[in-house]
């Protein structure tokens, strides 16, 4: 920090944003270089717990397959039973592990994982046993992501020029399958997406039928977040990592969006050569299948009312008096 910048300024630069104004819930906010710093890790906190809570879902998803659940991520990969029945579903392999419960026993179980993907050439960088068996919260988090890495994400740049990360592949995909819409501008995987209208702009490109772009553009920050992930959910059962408040904070944890982003790239692939916001075709018929469908809707409603009006025979022989 130079001697010109103040500790306000400092922190505001390497955030990009002021902690003191993000706040802003009327308490008194310490202005001195220690009170930065307990605010600075006070986001810290919350972007752990957001990325903490991703990562649970992701596990789950996976652990559903062989019939597990993990509640506290921490907590229940402790004894290494759970992380190497996520293991074989990712890998489809089989695992040897211990039964029993001393401490002994999870240690050789978490460590039959460890082995397993340094066998895979995954590199793990400053992860024991011993950390994951004694709960640490930021190892346990990296090796979840070291996982992640390989199983979802690392398949992306397949066919891909060299060089080129995943991460960088998976940005260039947003920006392709939301260029041309206003307002949107996908540079990163944090800021970019916290209005919600990246997330519509992905599906609304490959199924514009599904998203009513002039609608949600009126629409909260939150109520658009909600529409995108639920919709994605639905129609091709994209898992909900994430919900409206984890995205729309100041504190957007990156790997959250790009784990969420690359099921999204799993589903949507590449986008349509036709831009729906563009092609009058496609637009007519989007316009179309709305009117259809909402006539189709009013028709229901009618029909059902008058059916649950009427009065109906109660034997068989006085229901063929009414042909």
């Amino acid at each position: 920090m130079t001697a010109t910048m103040s500790t306000q300024a400092y922190y505001k630069d390497r955030l990009g944003f002021d902690p003191a104004e993000a706040l802003n819930d009327g308490s008194t906010f310490d202005k001195s270089k220690q009170g930065y710093e307990e605010n600075l890790s006070k986001f810290k906190d919350e972007r752990d717990a957001i990325q903490k809570k991703t990562f649970t879902k992701w596990v789950n998803k996976h652990l559903k397959k062989a019939n597990r659940h993990v509640g506290d991520l921490f907590l229940d990969l402790q004894d290494g039973l759970n992380l190497i029945s996520l293991l074989e579903v990712l890998s489809g392999e089989h695992l040897p592990r211990e039964r029993g419960k001393m401490r002994f026993h999870m240690l050789q179980n978490v460590q039959m994982a460890l082995d397993f993907l340094r066998y895979k050439k995954i590199k793990l960088v400053n992860i024991r046993a011993e950390d994951i068996v004694d709960g640490n919260p930021k190892l346990t988090l990296g090796l979840i992501w070291t996982i992640i890495l390989h199983f979802q994400i690392s398949d992306i740049v397949v066919g891909q020029e060299p060089n080129v990360s995943a991460k960088e592949v998976l940005l260039r995909w947003a920006r392709r399958s939301t260029a041309k819409y206003p307002g949107v501008r996908v540079n990163d995987f944090t800021s970019s997406w916290r209005d919600g209208l990246a997330f519509n702009a992905l599906i609304h490109r490959n199924r514009p039928d599904l998203i009513d772009w002039r609608s949600v553009r009126t629409v909260t920050i939150r109520e658009r977040l909600e529409r995108a992930f639920y919709v994605a959910e639905r129609e091709y059962g994209v898992t909900r990592l994430l919900d409206p408040e984890d995205v729309d904070t100041h504190e957007i944890d990156e790997k959250s969006i790009i784990t969420y982003i690359s099921s999204l790239y799993d589903v949507f692939p590449e986008p349509p050569a036709l831009h729906p916001l563009y092609d009058s075709d496609s637009q007519t018929k989007t316009t179309e299948y709305r009117e259809l469908a909402t006539m189709l809707q009013t028709w229901i409603r009618e029909k059902s009312a008058v059916m649950s009006d009427r009065g109906f025979p109660s034997t068989l022989i006085e229901m063929k008096k009414l042909a």
